[in-house]
């Protein structure tokens, strides 16, 4: 299943629909009540694919530049 949110994704797992992976501490809460069971994953390197998006005809600002200069200097 895909959803569009965490919300979502956790209230899908409480109902039994299957498992997820998402942020640990999006998930304090539920575990903390019970309501969800957390299994960290040790030694796994996950890496979450992100885009910067703009309208094409907007001209960028220097400090949008150097945002996007930024995180592309963070690249592995």
């Amino acid at each position: 299943m895909e959803f569009d949110n965490i919300e979502t994704v956790k209230r899908a797992v409480e109902v039994g629909a299957g498992i997820a992976i998402v942020p640990e501490g999006t998930v304090s809460d539920e575990v903390a009540k019970g309501s969800l069971c957390l299994i960290p994953l040790a030694n796994r390197s996950l890496l979450r694919p992100l885009a910067v998006i703009h309208r094409k005809t907007k001209v960028l600002t220097p400090a949008m530049r150097q945002f996007i200069d930024l995180l592309g200097s963070t690249r592995n």
